[in-house]
């Protein structure tokens, strides 16, 4: 469902908000290599992401997608880095060619309560060979409150969300096993969907997101090689 909705296209107030209580650390030698979007944990190469695992769609499906990637990869990544500039040093940046995906999300009315405690957080699943990285985990200053958030770009304001439930139970998963002190203490989980003029927010169960998530990698390896 919709939690907020924004239509904001001011510049954002860098005023100081409390800090969240919680911290994450970083995984011990887990490294993200960006250039072919794989993880190596202790030297060795990791098998899957969990983008990999949880992907539904089919051979077509996925050669329509790519055929715009040109278009959606610089977006997703400029408005990405924009927002973990915005949540860690409280400045998004130069919103460049996006100001109309950037300024309505960073001036969203969820900041003024929600601070980040950790941004592209890289996590492991040694046994399965299976690793990602979330976008935020958000605190809630007032109440203290966790929030696994996954953020999305669409090309237009009539886009209309899509159920990213596998995706955020995968970063549940992998938190549970490298920080299960904190992973468990995680409330809800939300997609951040920027659209030039627009920010919606969609709200997920945790429990629903792990389940959907476990019922996708025991498919997803079921379908894999024994050697």
């Amino acid at each position: 469902r919709v939690l907020f909705r924004s239509t904001a296209t001011f510049s954002v107030t860098t005023t100081t908000r409390p800090k969240p209580t919680l911290s994450l650390s970083p995984v011990e030698v887990l490294e993200f290599f960006p250039d072919v979007h794989r993880y190596r944990y202790h030297g060795e190469w990791v098998s899957h992401s969990i983008t990999t695992v949880v992907n539904d769609k089919t051979p077509e499906q996925m050669a329509r997608i790519m055929s715009t990637r040109s278009e959606w990869e610089p977006r997703g990544n400029y408005v990405h880095n924009a927002l973990e500039r915005f949540l860690t040093f409280a400045d998004p940046g130069d919103p460049g060619d996006y100001g109309a995906w950037i300024r309505p999300m960073v001036g969203h009315p969820m900041w003024r309560k929600y601070s980040a405690v950790a941004c592209e957080h890289r996590m492991v699943d040694a046994r399965h060979s299976i690793a990602g990285s979330f976008d935020a985990l958000l605190q809630n200053t007032e109440t203290g409150e966790l929030v696994l958030a996954d953020l999305k770009t669409q090309s237009s304001e009539h886009s209309k969300p899509r159920d990213i439930s596998k995706q955020l139970g995968g970063y549940l998963s992998l938190m549970d096993q490298c920080h299960r002190n904190v992973g468990t203490k995680v409330t809800k989980c939300i997609g951040i969907w920027a659209k030039p003029g627009k920010t919606t927010i969609t709200t997920f169960e945790p429990e629903d997101c792990l389940e959907n998530y476990l019922a996708a990698r025991h498919t997803f390896l079921s379908q894999q090689p024994e050697w």
